[in-house]
């Protein structure tokens, strides 16, 4: 057993050994301070990446901007359309109003010229009759008169 405690310790410390030449033959590590031209550099790395960003938002905001400017002019040319397709109903019902009011006033017009023309036969017809009268009642007074004239002269 001491044999093996023996051994144990030999590896043991052939290893503390070796790990600590290890660490002896590497370099310390030491802290660096930034040089100027790492500053620099850190400086215009940051400001690409903002000018990056920048240059981001702002084709972000012009798409933005453009979609809203086609929207709206989409918009505005729907609205026009509406407004030219109202014009157009107003005018066919313009225009079927004036075309219904030309029926009637043609319509009124042949009644009119319907009931004067009826007018004017039953005033020819009165007036024919009349004159008819007045043609028989001569004749009635002129043979009247005869009967008078010749009975008197007999």
């Amino acid at each position: 057993m001491k044999q093996t405690l023996t051994f144990i310790g030999a590896i043991t410390s052939a290893l503390l050994f070796s790990a600590w030449a290890f660490a002896q033959s590497q370099p310390p590590v030491i802290p660096t301070v930034p040089t100027p031209s790492d500053i620099q550099a850190g400086v215009e790395q940051k400001a690409a990446e903002e000018r990056g960003k920048a240059e981001g938002k702002a084709k972000a905001a012009m798409g933005s901007a453009e979609e809203k400017s086609k929207k709206s002019a989409d918009k505005a040319a729907r609205k026009a359309e509406q407004a030219q397709k109202k014009a157009q109903r107003e005018a066919e019902k313009a225009q079927a109003k004036a075309e219904r009011q030309k029926q009637k006033a043609e319509t009124k017009a042949v009644q009119t010229q319907g009931k004067v023309k009826e007018q004017a036969e039953k005033a020819h017809d009165t007036t024919a009759g009349q004159v008819e009268k007045a043609e028989t009642k001569a004749s009635q007074e002129m043979e009247q008169t005869e009967k008078k004239l010749l009975g008197e002269g007999k």
